[in-house]
């Protein structure tokens, strides 16, 4: 394919103070007028043909191309002479048309992997066309389009939208490749206008021409007025146009469902049972508009187990993505996993009942958005509330957060410890967008030191945010090239049962001690190290719970109340201590032990305890370690976009 038709014939009457005398394809857009952008674009994915269709203001489109050598390729600029329309004036060039050809609309500022878009099309010789697809922030005031699994494009939704119904949020970008024989059947002598979206594309699907759609993150927005065109130029200055280009790696948040983004039910079967956890939708809303790519990964055992249909499940997705386009937001992606490897169940479906790679915590659905969106699994992120989302952001090579809604990591189906906990997803948004990178700039110079082989210590009060600020500092050591492990020392606190008097006798100091040693004096081979696991909801230890390999060269950060108390950390160079405003930790305290069950009374005595027998024994520690103070999620010190 190396044929462009651009749709330049538009008058530009909602941006007329801005162009002055100029036709609209011709607005500045940081220096290079947009159709300039639109050519350079094209040129660059090797389109050497090019239809250029205008009306109003044509001849100065014309001396324009002219004055810039056509670019060095195939420039043929048409007068409709009388306005026909998107599609209307594609088919009055017929006989011009190359048998695949890509259309676009001369008022988009784009930049697409072009030929990741063609090769889509191209893969299915049948289809009549593709559009390019994507979901914005207000689909409730726009022309929406309906796809089946199998990506054919099924029905046409346009605004205003039935009150009763739920849609998908696919919105037609106004980009298409396009096959001339598809048309033979809609050329016409008749010179009344005929738009592809509201007439044309519709005809063709009632007429079983085969339409597929193409869903991509990539940026397209018109320019078509004042506030737009702002937007749009504002976007090139940032780099925010370039970088959303499935051609650059992207970063992602993977989110589960259930539990995380809507309440948990216990297998919602039934879209009645949908409900948006508080803050979701903007948690979400500032990933987007933080550039990051959202997708949905959820496992959907009820399809396997005969108690809810594909349909079903596509209507509840629908549900959520009304309710988050009706808060600004939206999903890049959904993905789910309909298998189940468990047979037994009344009415199951026995083709679904294996054992797949796409249910989590195996990867298949993070592996294949990784390949439909060039994901950097360096730069993502993996948010759930279940230890499945904690060991399928480990496997995957994401950092985990696990918030504490829905299950709050109480299934203990995999021995698995968080990168970060929030308590919701709104604070976990603050974490990644705020909250990390503040401390990044701001102890990036305390990592260069840190020699190969080096240990961390980092103390501080309980909920004071030690394991955030240790594993912000692991991440940015990996982003080194420095390989790095965070140890908690809340693996070695005791059983309820086995624990004696004091902080340090709730913690088995002695293994601690042991195995830090261990740590501190291995040579050339590598260390395989055997750690338990504490289960604070329980308030259980199992010892030998998980391994830990560890090689010559790599830095360990020790964090947790006991950190500094431990006998390496008296003489370790790099000592750090988080400290917390006592209001907040006490908020902190207090909601952790009414999350795990205890009234608030007996909460606030365990507080109180704690004060007495924990609090000046670990501010005894701090001495001369570098004090830490985090950013928090508050209006004073956190900025909301």
């Amino acid at each position: 394919m190396r044929q462009v038709v651009i749709l330049a014939g538009g008058k530009g009457t909602r941006l007329k103070e801005r162009l002055g005398d100029l036709p609209k394809p011709l607005i500045d857009v940081s220096g290079t007028p947009l159709l300039e952008h639109q050519i350079l674009l094209v040129k660059r994915y090797g389109f050497d043909r090019i239809l250029i269709l205008v009306n109003h203001k044509a001849q100065q489109i014309v001396d324009f191309c002219e004055s810039r050598g056509n670019w060095g390729i195939t420039v043929q600029c048409i007068d409709d002479q009388v306005p026909l329309g998107t599609a209307g004036a594609v088919l009055n060039v017929f006989d011009l048309l190359e048998e695949q050809f890509l259309v676009m609309y001369g008022d988009t500022m784009l930049e697409v992997d072009l030929n990741r878009f063609c090769k889509a099309h191209e893969r299915l010789p049948a289809t009549g066309a593709t559009l390019f697809l994507h979901p914005n922030d207000h689909p409730q005031d726009s022309d929406l389009v309906e796809m089946a699994e199998s990506g054919a494009i099924t029905q046409f939704h346009p605004y205003p939208h039935k009150a009763d119904r739920y849609y998908p949020n696919l919105v037609n970008a106004a980009l298409y490749c396009l096959s001339k024989a598809a048309l033979i059947a809609y050329r016409r002598d008749s010179k009344t206008q005929l738009d592809f979206g509201k007439q044309l594309f519709p005809q063709m699907i009632r007429d079983g021409v085969v339409l597929r759609g193409y869903n991509s993150p990539e940026y397209i927005k018109d320019c078509g007025t004042p506030d737009r065109i702002d937007k749009v130029r504002a976007d090139f200055i940032s780099g925010k146009i370039v970088k959303a280009s499935l051609v650059n790696k992207q970063s992602a948040i993977f989110l589960d469902r259930d539990g995380t983004l809507l309440e948990e039910v216990d297998h919602l079967k039934a879209v009645d049972q949908v409900r948006l956890l508080d803050g979701a939708a903007q948690a979400i809303r500032r990933f987007n508009r933080k550039g990051y790519k959202t997708c949905l990964v959820t496992n959907q055992p009820v399809i396997a187990r005969g108690e809810c249909t594909f349909d079903d499940l596509t209507e509840i997705h629908r549900k959520l993505e009304t309710l988050l386009g009706r808060e600004a937001a939206y999903l890049d992606r959904i993905y789910y996993c309909p298998h189940h490897p468990d047979k037994g169940f009344v009415g199951e479906r026995a083709d679904l009942k294996i054992a797949c790679q796409c249910r989590k915590p195996n990867t298949g659905m993070i592996d294949q958005a990784a390949i439909d969106l060039n994901i950097d699994r360096g730069q993502s992120w993996m948010i759930g509330d279940t230890s499945t989302d904690v060991a399928t952001a480990k496997r995957a090579g994401l950092k985990s957060i696990l918030v504490e809604t829905g299950y709050a990591g109480k299934d203990y189906k995999y021995p698995v410890v968080a990168d970060f906990i929030a308590p919701d997803l709104e604070t976990a948004a603050a974490l990644i967008l705020d909250v990390y990178p503040l401390v990044l700039e701001k102890y990036a110079a305390d990592l260069t030191g840190i020699e190969p082989g080096g240990l961390v210590f980092i103390g501080g009060q309980a909920r004071s945010g030690k394991s955030t600020f240790a594993n912000i500092l692991k991440y940015a050591l990996l982003g080194m090239g420095r390989q790095c492990h965070v140890l908690s020392t809340d693996r070695w606190i005791l059983s309820e049962t086995e624990r004696s008097s004091g902080v340090l006798g709730r913690h088995a100091m002695t293994s601690l001690n042991q195995c830090l040693a261990e740590l501190d004096l291995r040579g050339e081979q590598p260390l395989t190290l055997s750690l338990p696991v504490y289960l604070k909801h329980t308030r259980q230890q199992q010892k030998d719970a998980e391994s830990l390999f560890i090689k010559r060269d790599d830095i360990v950060i020790i964090e947790g109340v006991a950190a500094l108390a431990t006998d390496t950390a008296k003489h370790a160079a790099r000592r750090f201590y988080v400290e917390i405003e006592e209001e907040e930790r006490r908020n902190r305290i207090l909601t952790e032990y009414i999350r795990r069950g205890y009234a608030p009374e007996a909460a606030n005595s365990i507080y109180r305890e704690r004060l007495l027998d924990e609090v000046p024994t670990i501010d005894g520690l701090k001495l001369d370690a570098t004090k830490v103070k985090l950013p928090l999620k508050t209006p004073q010190n956190i900025t909301h976009t």
